[in-house]
């Protein structure tokens, strides 16, 4: 209102702001001389004066007034908040206008009404906007446990966006080193791994998956890390071709379908796949609009199938876990027969209905002759004995699901997750049947990795079994694995083993091998017998490489009970120049004891000539063999080129003319013939 005072327009103020005389509300502006309102009769004398904007001298007097102020709205509705309006008047003539009526006039309501309505509606609108969600879920008691089932779809579109956007080809080249050390191998309490010098293996693999090529170097490594044996290899999914320098210097080959077969029955199929190149890695972004399409199309089905659950809400309570306590409201949902139908149906109505794959539909129903209806009917048959599945929901305030549950006579399957930034980063499942269990935990806690399994089976030959893994992500390329471990139970055996190592990705430079680099290979499949003799002389004048990589204790076991392995002399014979039988180069010897060589006999029957290539003859009961002779470490090994598991072995010393033979059922002792 304005200051009766000075003019000012102060509001709704009791008090002029800028001169500080009280205030009363103006009475009504109507043109009339004498007004009746609320039966008080007003001089109006003054209209004139407000008509030439002279606020400052301006009063109104009241005859038998009660002092009563107007009411606000009603001094907007006379506009005393526009002076300027009667100023343009250029004053009020009573004579010009006439008389007016001086009866009083109703005040309309309504507006003020309406706009006090309107405004409630507003804040309504408002507050609704973001209380929607929690009123909903006040309101619907499956609100919540829908929004939890529906948010498990959720991002499936993005994630599927960013695998179509994925450039897979340059995923096509990649070199991957690994290093794995053995910790502990435990056998009813027995540490195999001390019979161990060589514990670590390492390999250095690269892929060429566009060309279908793989080639790289596994070794196997003792406590210096110095490689004491190695394999190399390549193979183009046609065959495989490797050597082992360490044990012989002809290179091999093998089928890769052979070697496959032994672990799959589907192995010709997927020779065949990957020979023929028939998946093109590199046009699957031609195909990212029909699979974002499909995907799409199938969650619609899921959302109908959520849809038409039956819920039961239980209640809210403190859901205990391993990670900490988590507040939860927990459902009973049923899946019934309608929902399956229903989420089905309309999943099948967004495929055929779908613009964006309608191609692919039409061909694949014209080949199979199935229909849009036709589908349905066939599915909706096939559920004629559907019976209900109930289980157990808890979700959380962000409406994630906490734990889902099924339990039906003494059988019950769990999920929980319960990871506290994020429900993933903890997730434990497990099944239990009676006296059985199986169990998961897989957790991740910044950098660091675990999964932990346990099967619990106290009636078959895997009693008790736990694996455990610990890695931890160093960076994009390159993992520790910090540990992995198997303990359990198996056929009354107590086992007790572990690992650790690392994994790391390399830029990719090339193969270090190609199927050029090995010349001449042997077909393992179509060996002559020459030729596996001829192998087979090579890595028994080998052998000596296990020294390096067992103990002496299995190194002892593996070649025979024997005598005397502490303070080995030189070795006598290292190896052989050529095969006997077929005259195939075997690799240069080494400087060799000539003590060794010549013939020998025995005072019991048994003789034996040792010849500088390896070679050699055992006469014993009057039958002479010819055999193939090392002498390594200080054992010699006599064996069989026909059947190279026909070997006999013993500890050996040389003292001039006397060669003595022994292990532990006595001593043969030969005198030098010749």
């Amino acid at each position: 209102m304005f200051c009766t005072k000075c003019g000012f327009n102060a509001g709704e103020s009791k008090f002029c702001p800028k001169c500080g005389s009280p205030l009363k509300k103006a009475p009504n502006a109507e043109t009339t001389s004498n007004e009746v309102v609320n039966n008080t009769t007003v001089d109006a004398s003054s209209t004139a004066n407000f008509a030439n904007n002279d606020f400052n001298n301006q009063t109104a007097t009241s005859t038998n007034t009660t002092n009563q102020e107007f009411n606000n709205g009603f001094n907007q509705a006379n506009n005393f908040s526009q002076p300027q309006a009667f100023g343009s008047m250029g004053g009020f003539d009573q004579a010009q206008f006439g008389t007016v009526n001086n009866t009083p006039k109703p005040k309309k309501k309504w507006p003020k009404i309406v706009a006090i309505v309107a405004a409630i509606l507003v804040v309504i609108g408002v507050a609704g906007y973001f209380t929607y969600p929690l009123i909903a879920n006040a309101l619907s008691p499956k609100a919540k446990a829908v929004t939890a089932l529906k948010n498990l779809g959720k991002n499936v579109d993005s994630y599927v966006d960013d695998f179509t956007k994925t450039d897979f080809s340059s995923e096509t080249e990649v070199d991957v080193t690994s290093q794995l050390t053995l910790n502990k191998a435990e056998v009813n309490g027995k540490d195999y791994a001390s019979y161990l010098d060589a514990k670590t293996i390492k390999y250095d693999i690269q892929s060429n998956l566009e060309d279908s090529e793989f080639a790289g170097t596994l070794s196997l490594c003792d406590k210096s890390d110095k490689d004491v044996l190695t394999l190399k290899f390549y193979t183009d999914t046609d065959k495989i071709y490797f050597s082992c320098p360490e044990l012989f210097s002809q290179t091999l080959s093998v089928d890769y379908d052979d070697v496959i077969s032994t672990y799959s029955n589907y192995s010709a199929e997927l020779g065949s796949l990957a020979s023929s190149g028939s998946i093109d890695l590199d046009s699957m972004d031609q195909y990212s609009e029909e699979i974002k399409a499909v995907v799409s199309d199938v969650l619609k089905g899921y959302y109908t199938f959520v849809d038409n659950l039956s819920y039961t809400k239980k209640g809210n309570e403190t859901f205990k876990s391993e990670n900490g306590d988590i507040k939860v409201t927990k459902y009973e949902v049923s899946i019934n027969r309608d929902a399956v139908v229903k989420g089905f149906n309309s999943a099948v109505d967004a495929l055929y209905n779908d613009k964006k794959i309608s191609s692919y539909v039409s061909l694949v129903s014209s080949l199979s002759g199935y229909s849009k209806d036709k589908v349905k009917s066939s599915f909706e048959s096939e559920l004629d004995d559907f019976e209900p599945v109930t289980f157990e929901m808890s979700v959380n305030k962000k409406n994630e699901i906490v734990r889902l549950a099924i339990t039906e006579d003494d059988a019950s399957i769990f999920a929980e997750f319960i990871g506290k930034k994020d429900t993933l980063d903890y997730v434990h499942t497990g099944i239990t049947s009676g006296s059985e269990s199986m169990d998961l935990v897989v957790k991740k806690e910044d950098k660091k990795y675990s999964a932990n399994f346990t099967m619990n089976i106290p009636s078959e030959d895997i009693k008790t079994l736990t694996v455990l893994a610990e890695v931890t992500k160093n960076s994009d390329k390159e993992i520790t694995l910090d540990k992995f471990s198997i303990v359990g139970e198996i056929d009354s055996d107590k086992i007790n083993f572990e690992v650790s190592g690392s994994v790391k990705a390399n830029d990719f430079t090339g193969l270090d091998y190609t199927k050029s680099d090995f010349k001449n290979p042997i077909d393992v499949s179509t060996m002559t017998s020459a030729q596996e003799s001829a192998l087979t002389t090579e890595v028994i004048t080998h052998l000596g490489v296990f020294e390096k990589v067992l103990s002496p204790e299995l190194y002892k076991q593996l070649m025979g009970s024997m005598t005397g392995l502490s303070g080995v002399s030189t070795p006598a014979i290292t190896g052989t120049t050529t095969d006997p039988l077929t005259g195939t180069t075997l690799g240069a010897p080494a400087a060799a004891d000539t003590s060794y060589l010549g013939t020998w006999s025995s005072s019991e029957g048994v003789s034996i000539t040792i010849n500088a290539d390896g070679t050699g003859t055992l006469t014993a009961a009057g039958d002479s063999l010819s055999v193939y002779v090392t002498v390594s470490n200080g054992y010699i090994t006599v064996t069989n080129p026909a059947d190279a598991t026909d070997t006999i072995m013993y500890a050996v010393s040389v003292s001039g003319n006397t060669m003595t033979w022994s292990d532990s059922d006595g001593v043969i002792t030969f005198t030098k013939v010749a």
